[in-house]
């Protein structure tokens, strides 16, 4: 079964793929580039205030950027921002006003508002609901395949100045069919974009082509998952009044 990538660059060619690339859009999740990070206390409380990102093509026509997968949005952000994955139909329900684009500068497709309000009148008399996947039952963790000993030193070097780190972790983080990422969980206390930026920046300098590195704490639920499937490359010291 072709995943959701896959089905988009079938469709691009082939005229016969495109209704079956919009039946599993619609149902699948996806990814968005957020001015602000959502707080979990507005997702408890039902209501998400998302402040998204806009482009514009070269006619100058605005258009809200939306991605298959976590990696494509990190090649086209080229950087750490915050996003939030949500339901295709979802979002679209959230912006039926503006166009989008899906997966720009890549293989993609652009959504004028007008389709976007015909593939939701569709699916409200096909009695289409918007529901996500559960993103526990996608997402596994395992201890890097290959020495990440490059990253971690860089790492370990960045973090020993942080007094607000404790420990980081690293793991391969396998979405559903996408090929393998690489995930630093880290242990801290703080604001998540004064660390998160600055580190990506630093560890950029040493990346290869093709890593794909993201970031994320042990507050979280996914990242406490992820830092049980390997042991911390970085421990903070002990202070004197510690010990």
């Amino acid at each position: 079964m072709m995943n959701l990538d896959e089905l988009l660059k079938a469709a691009i060619t082939d005229p016969s793929k495109r209704s079956l690339f919009l039946q599993t859009l619609i149902k699948s999740d996806v990814y968005v580039i957020c001015k602000n990070p959502v707080s979990e206390r507005s997702r408890d409380e039902g209501g998400i205030q998302l402040e998204l990102i806009t482009i514009k093509n070269p006619h100058g026509d605005v258009f809200i950027p939306f991605f298959t997968s976590h990696r494509a949005l990190q090649q086209f952000a080229k950087r750490y921002v915050d996003y939030y994955k949500i339901n295709c139909l979802r979002f679209f329900d959230l912006i039926q006003t503006t166009s989008a684009v899906l997966n720009p500068n890549s293989y993609g497709k652009e959504f004028s508002s007008q389709e976007i309000k015909s593939i939701l009148m569709i699916a409200r008399n096909l009695k289409i609901k918007a529901i996500s996947y559960n993103e526990e039952e996608i997402i596994n963790y395992r201890r890097c395949e290959r020495s990440m000993g490059y990253i971690t030193k860089a790492a370990s070097k960045f973090l020993s100045k942080q007094e607000n780190v404790d420990a980081a972790y690293i793991v391969e983080m396998i979405r559903g069919c996408e090929k393998p990422q690489i995930l630093m969980v880290i242990d801290m206390i703080g604001s998540t974009r004064k660390l998160f930026v600055p580190l990506s920046k630093y560890i950029s300098r040493y990346t290869k082509p093709g890593d794909n590195l993201c970031f994320i704490t042990c507050e979280e639920e996914m990242g406490r998952k992820a830092a049980n499937a390997a042991d911390a490359f970085y421990i903070r010291k002990k202070r004197y009044f510690e010990k």
